[in-house]
């Protein structure tokens, strides 16, 4: 699509790479930071502001928004077409056609080159250039310029900017910061919109640097969308996804990122499948590690040593314990940052803690939970629900049913309807099972907190 069907407002969002999916959420913020009502438009309504196919201007409050975003122009002239409100020439942005540069070829030539179907595409094109006399038609010739013009728009639009790059690659980190506080199905449902955009760009012509940078993105999109259908409850659809983002970590030449991605599979394990393949996967993240220390490392090792823990095999756990506690203290103030591709202290403690859960070591599990749940602020909800849960655990294996079933139900109650997700009810029927007496009346409220 060439930019005289688009509006200076669909140029001005081609030009920022942003897709549907980046302007909502920016749309958004810009709303928030106005105390506007979230006007934010749907799918169609964009594509109508993108394509100039609206009557007048939407609402006032939808035009303040758009004004806040694109400084210097009215809403007005944002929904103008482009070439009737040419865009101001910048060192990143080049000039508008002047009138002496040639015209876009005529519609009947473009739209002899979108037919889809092969053949009849050929015959329209040999009928319109082959044509009864030796010259070349008119139409013929509006056939061959259309065909030129597609091919120099595929050209200069194949290979998306550094700047745009760039905003790609911390999308993954807003990401990352949100899904403690954020219910997963919102997230999740960004995620897959984003997915699908690095995936359209990964189809276009990338020089290999930014192929493998968008690779990566793609490897860590797929990575969230497997954690959040993971917490969601969708087991076998999470063990895809990490999967895929395997495959494009592996495409982008990052380790590192394959390891985590392989880690993060052992972890789908841990809490839906068995702990003898949380271990095999966990070693086999190790393995393509190597001796590099990293966050991927230390969530490795300690996957390594709660899957043993349960296993019964805590001598084996012990010495796995240890070497993750020494890697975890030569990570780096921003690997310690980034909850989903790092490893927070508060996660690290965590987990540690619910090692010691399984290792009966209910004094040290203890203190350790105790020190996460001090970490954690009051808007994250997932894992501190968790380490409450091991709480619950730890005092049902100290003989101590009643006070283990009164803290999971307040662990439960105390969360939120949206972040009572899959995994959560799933750690929590784990519990009961361990716990056991479940005619005990706070078992039997329990029960039906579960059931309700």
């Amino acid at each position: 699509m060439g930019d005289r069907q688009l509006t200076v407002f669909g140029t001005l969002v081609r030009e920022r790479g942003w897709g549907y999916a980046r302007f909502s959420r920016e749309f958004r913020k810009v709303c928030a930071e106005l105390r506007l009502d979230d006007v934010t438009p749907q799918r169609k309504q964009y594509d109508r502001w993108r394509l100039g196919q609206i009557k007048g201007v939407p609402r006032a409050e939808a035009c303040e928004a758009l004004e806040a975003m694109f400084p210097g122009w009215t809403a007005e002239k944002l929904l103008a077409l482009a070439d009737r409100s040419p865009l101001p020439t910048t060192a990143d942005a080049p000039a508008t056609p002047t009138e002496q540069e040639p015209e876009h070829a005529s519609e009947a030539g473009a739209h002899v080159l979108l037919e889809e179907d092969e053949m009849k595409r050929r015959t329209l094109i040999r009928g319109l250039v082959v044509g009864t006399t030796l010259g070349i038609t008119d139409a013929a010739l509006e056939v061959m310029a259309a065909a030129r013009q597609r091919m120099d728009l595929a050209l200069e639009s194949s290979a998306i900017g550094p700047a745009t790059l760039e905003r790609w690659e911390t999308t993954a980190f807003e990401y990352a910061h949100a899904y403690q506080t954020v219910p997963p199905h919102r997230l999740l449902a960004d995620v897959l919109a984003d997915f699908t955009e690095v995936q359209r760009l990964l189809e276009q012509r990338q020089p290999i640097r930014y192929r493998r940078r968008l690779c990566r993105v793609a490897a860590q999109l797929a990575a969230l969308a497997g954690i959040f259908a993971s917490a969601l409850g969708a087991h076998r659809e999470a063990r895809g996804w990490f999967h895929t983002g395997r495959l494009a970590a592996s495409e982008a030449g990052d380790n590192q990122l394959e390891g985590a991605l392989t880690v993060r599979s052992a972890i789908v394990s841990l809490y839906y499948g068995t702990p003898a393949s949380a271990h095999e996967q966990a070693a086999r993240a190790r393995h393509i590690l190597g001796d590099t220390i990293g966050p991927a490392t230390t969530r490795g090792l300690l996957v390594e040593a709660r899957a043993l823990a349960r296993m019964g095999r805590g001598d084996e756990a012990l010495p796995l314990l240890r070497q993750a506690e020494d890697a975890f203290g030569r990570l780096t103030a921003e690997d310690r940052d980034d909850p989903s591709f790092g490893h927070t202290e508060r996660q690290f403690l965590w987990h540690l803690g619910n090692a010691w859960t399984h290792l009966g070591r209910t004094e040290d599990a203890w203190q350790v939970q105790h020190r996460a749940l001090d970490l954690y602020p009051p808007t994250e909800y997932l894992d501190p629900t968790l380490i409450r849960l091991d709480r619950a655990t730890c005092l049902a294996r100290s003989g101590e049913p009643e006070e283990a079933y009164r803290t999971a139900t307040q662990a439960l109650t105390a969360l939120p309807d949206e972040h009572r997700t899959g995994m959560v009810m799933k750690y929590a029927t784990d519990f009961s099972r361990t716990a056991g007496h479940a005619q005990l009346p706070a078992g039997r409220e329990f029960a039906e907190l579960l059931r309700a």
